[in-house]
């Protein structure tokens, strides 16, 4: 029986999961874990906990919370610093070269920041008009250094650049690919692929594969559970275009309110027919905190005349404004940056570069799924970002936004994200604010996304059964001024002797990424290797990030 979230303790402004306690239930079906990591952000192996509390894990952001620097070096020799885009960004680790790997925005010539003529030298790379899709690497994650600019993409103006190192990929000249906003007035998805992320080949002949819209990563990337290319991209459902544009009508004075969905599709050749998408599953946030697997598609959901009066309400709360999926030990991770109330400017119609707003702002979540499609968006709705925005006065005060995946090195993730010192316009009330932006990077624990904490009084947590193929078990663990024992069971929850009670050795005041249990009576597995297990955690004081049989 899985944890249940209390929804009617889920208040507007978030709480963290209620502790629940719940019995041990017999499960007959086997789980897979092999000698797969298993994150515990939901309960995929989990049969029942007592005492314990889900919580989201904390970041640390590096640089002293300082955007990232980045430099180009002109024909002189002289290095001159640029400034990157905060939206719509992809960063990837080449381990073969050590190098860092950044695709990102710049724009020539800024008229947005300039004060007189003079101010301007031909030197100088801004951000804020004519938008170009750059290339930067950097040797310590820190300071990047331009390379290049891509080649052979158009844009209708939003320049987005989610790239993919297709490791399924065969064909060295494809790749890398990239969804993209194909050039004209639909602003739909187009994709392209290149041999070295820099110089690009459009598919389908430079026209879009797809209906609007395209202002969102549009990521393209291979699921191997599937066995198929996915593509994730933005559906209208307010104004807009597309099959779903003005179903949810919302008038902001005399224009309509553009309400953005999420949609995936799937197309296991996309080089035979780029074109050749095929519809999962359309969503916006309405309210639920789950989008089950068994859920009715949105179409049968807007015949509900009370359901769309909710879609109504919940897009002036929140919208998803960006998402990628990266996939990380067998957890799908939305990296989803939400719009929250998207009209409401009651701090100001002004640009103010100090004051941390709350309205009309953006912050950078995690959503999880199994299958990239049945999301669990809890945090969302408990309002705990991932990457919290900054204090007044910082550069990320207003709005935080995700690139396309984490780095994951040196036992810790890698988080980069783009901010920005004021909110987002309104262009419902034709109100347009100033804001400058940049690209930081925050640190997080080895899996340290979501733990399952006890505090003084012992909590429990029961796996379901599932075949012992290893015979080592890890624990990443903080249990500093506290405790973890692991009990073996067998299949029906019972004791297994030599494994169980006294023979459980406690480990104390530790924090590790792979700490041993050993027992008594046998000092790790081995004797139980083929038998079907379950494990029984206790902790104090503790939390308990991920397990894993070696």
């Amino acid at each position: 029986m899985p944890i249940q979230i209390i929804r009617g303790m889920v208040t507007l402004w978030g709480l963290l999961f209620s502790t629940v306690v719940l019995a041990a239930a017999p499960d007959a079906k086997i789980v897979p874990v092999g000698r797969q990591k298993q994150l515990l952000v939901d309960d995929q192996v989990i049969s029942s906990t007592e005492n314990l509390t889900r919580v989201l894990g904390k970041v640390k952001k590096a640089n002293d919370g300082k955007p990232l620097k980045f430099t180009r070096m002109l024909p002189d020799g002289r290095q001159v610093p640029i400034d990157a885009w905060p939206l719509f960004n992809t960063v990837r680790y080449d381990p073969t070269r050590g190098k860092f790997c950044l695709w990102h925005r710049l724009s020539f010539n800024d008229r947005s920041r300039r004060r007189s003529a003079g101010e301007l030298s031909a030197d100088a790379i801004g951000v804020g008009a004519d938008y170009h899709r750059g290339y930067s690497e950097s040797d310590d994650g820190l300071h990047f250094q331009f390379v290049a600019l891509l080649e052979g993409l158009t844009s209708s103006g939003d320049t987005n650049l989610v790239v993919t190192d297709d490791l399924h990929e065969t064909d060295p000249a494809h790749r890398y690919k990239i969804g993209y906003d194909a050039e004209g007035k639909v602003h739909a998805a187009a994709l392209a692929h290149s041999a070295d992320g820099i110089h690009w080949t459009p598919y389908n002949d430079e026209k879009p594969v797809t209906y609007r819209a395209a202002d969102f990563p549009n990521q393209v990337y291979w699921d191997p559970e599937k066995e198929t290319y996915r593509l994730l991209t933005r559906t209208d459902f307010g104004n807009g275009g597309g099959p779903f544009a003005g179903v949810v009508d919302v008038k902001i004075g005399d224009t309509t309110l553009e309400v953005r969905g999420v949609r995936t599709m799937t197309n296991p050749d996309l080089k035979a027919d780029p074109t050749a998408w095929t519809l999962e599953r359309h969503w916006l946030f309405d309210g639920e905190e789950r989008i089950a697997s068994d859920r009715p598609p949105i179409e049968e959901l807007l015949k509900d005349p009370q359901y769309v009066q909710r879609l109504r309400r919940e897009a002036l709360r929140r919208q998803a404004y960006a998402m990628t999926d990266w996939v990380y030990e067998g957890v799908h991770f939305g990296l989803i940056a939400v719009f929250e109330w998207p009209t409401d400017m009651s701090e100001g119609a002004e640009s103010d570069f100090i004051t941390r707003h709350e309205r009309s702002v953006e912050n950078y979540y995690i959503i999880t799924s199994r299958d990239g499609m049945s999301w669990d968006l809890h945090w969302v709705y408990a309002e705990l970002p991932l990457v919290p925005r900054g204090p007044d006065g910082a550069w990320d005060k207003d709005m935080v936004f995700p690139t396309s995946e984490i780095i994951t090195r040196g036992d810790r993730h890698w988080i980069y994200y783009g901010g920005n010192n004021e909110r987002h316009s309104c262009a419902e009330k034709d109100i347009w604010l100033r804001r400058q932006g940049g690209v930081g990077l925050a640190h997080l624990r080895l899996d340290g996304f979501v733990a399952l904490q006890a505090g003084q009084e012992v909590g429990t947590l029961i796996t379901k059964p599932f075949k012992l193929e290893g015979r080592q078990l890890e624990l990443n663990l903080d249990a500093r001024g506290g405790y973890a024992r692991v009990e073996i069971l067998d299949a029906e929850a019972n004791p297994i002797r030599g494994y169980s009670g006294e023979a459980a050795v406690t480990i104390s005041d530790s924090d590790g990424l792979r700490l041993k249990p050993k027992w008594s009576d046998a000092g790790d597995l081995k004797s139980l290797g083929g038998r079907v297990v379950r494990l029984k955690i206790h902790l104090q004081n503790a939390k308990l990030y991920a397990f894993q049989v070696k």
